[in-house]
């Protein structure tokens, strides 16, 4: 049987990123046959407000890939103002002496866990196992095989109103596809880096998007803790033009030229968003040991003197995270806002540590140059 293309996209507050590759036949990888990024006619202020809309513009991302073929299914990132992370430990009994662990055990600890971490309203997005602990043992992430009479686990949950993820499913099937995967932006991003050994270490990542800010500590490419942070790139550029009464292509410049920008008003703007950013690092990291090394991705990560404030903000190393893919890209906004895609087409045919939780809906089925150019893509 020959293998179809995979479709990867990007919900964004300001555009669609979409990347079409087809999948190596005898080896992991894959080859990239076209990309896209499409931005929304219209500038949302409430994240994916018409969903008609988006889906237009995923048609739209589609058809800028130029790539013909059968394809029917996608697999979507997102991130949202909203959000939510918990850390959460729960147990299970197996037995009055200790017996061997069991895949459906662990599969009982998690539904514990989800059932804890979930509101009436809320649906997981993704679900992380962070270490179990038993007679003797502690820490283990897979325990299988191991005997214990009670088996406890520490899972990382993010979820997701689900409101928002109808609205992420009704504008993908506008568009013509199916949601067979829903995931988280942090994971993908770190899942695009080519450097096995960065995912190794304690990797601490500053996603800055157009609505919300995401922060996420990763050890061993696994995600201990995150964080979401409503404000963003977009929405700073929105109360700069308000205050000040200029058009948003002029508020979107001040905010790229950061705190270098001559206008004290706007300098004042930025630095409140960055405390409130310095707060959500901070919220990530409490009681942990410190990252190896710090990456910012997004549109906000482009703003003039970004990487330097969060290496003087944290005292880490920190850098630009981009996919190795897109360097034959050119600008730097492309090459950003094409990570996070590229990261699912790298977590689909190669691999991660990350587990991602599907919607309900599809449990049971097979997952067969510029600034300037920012203010059109971003």
């Amino acid at each position: 049987m020959s293998l179809k293309p995979i479709v990867a996209l990007d919900l964004g507050s300001t555009k669609v990123a979409c990347a079409i590759a087809l999948p190596h036949e005898r080896s992991a990888g894959f080859e990239l046959l076209g990309t896209s990024l499409s931005a929304y006619p219209v500038l949302f202020e409430s994240w994916l407000s018409d969903p008609l809309i988006v889906g237009r513009t995923i048609e739209q991302a589609l058809e800028a890939t130029a790539v013909r073929g059968d394809f029917h299914r996608a697999v979507v990132t997102v991130s949202h103002p909203w959000l939510t992370s918990e850390r959460v430990r729960v147990s299970v009994t197996l037995g009055d002496e200790p017996v061997p662990v069991r895949a459906h055990d662990l599969e009982r600890l998690q539904m514990l866990a989800l059932d804890q971490a979930l509101g009436m309203d809320r649906e997981p997005l993704l679900i992380e196992r962070l270490g179990c602990a038993g007679n003797g043992f502690d820490g283990v992430r897979d325990p299988r095989g191991l005997s214990a009479s009670r088996l406890f686990g520490t899972f990382q949950i993010v979820t997701m109103p689900m409101a928002a993820r109808r609205v992420v499913v009704q504008a993908v099937e506008s568009a013509g596809l199916e949601v067979a995967k829903l995931t988280y932006t942090l994971p993908a991003v770190l899942a695009s880096l080519a450097d096995e050994e960065t995912q190794r270490k304690r990797v601490l990542l500053v996603d800055v998007g157009g609505l919300s800010s995401h922060v996420g500590l990763f050890v061993d490419g696994v995600l201990q803790a995150s964080t979401a942070i409503a404000a963003g790139g977009l929405t700073l550029a929105m109360d700069i033009a308000r205050s000040l009464g200029v058009t948003m292509e002029q508020a979107v410049t001040w905010s790229l030229e950061g705190t270098a920008c001559r206008k004290t008003e706007v300098r004042t703007m930025i630095e409140q968003r960055r405390a409130s950013l310095r707060q959500g690092i901070g919220q990530v990291l409490q009681e942990q040991p410190q990252p190896d090394v710090a990456l910012v991705t997004g549109r906000g990560a482009l703003a003039d003197g970004f990487v330097e404030w969060v290496e003087r903000t944290t005292g880490i190393h920190t850098s630009l995270c981009r996919s190795s893919r897109t360097s034959r890209f050119g600008d730097l906004s492309r090459q950003v806002g094409l990570t996070p895609v590229l990261g699912i087409l790298e977590h689909l045919t190669v691999g991660t540590n990350g587990s991602v939780v599907r919607s309900p809906h599809l449990i049971n089925r097979l997952i067969d140059q510029t600034r300037t150019i920012l203010t059109e893509y971003f």
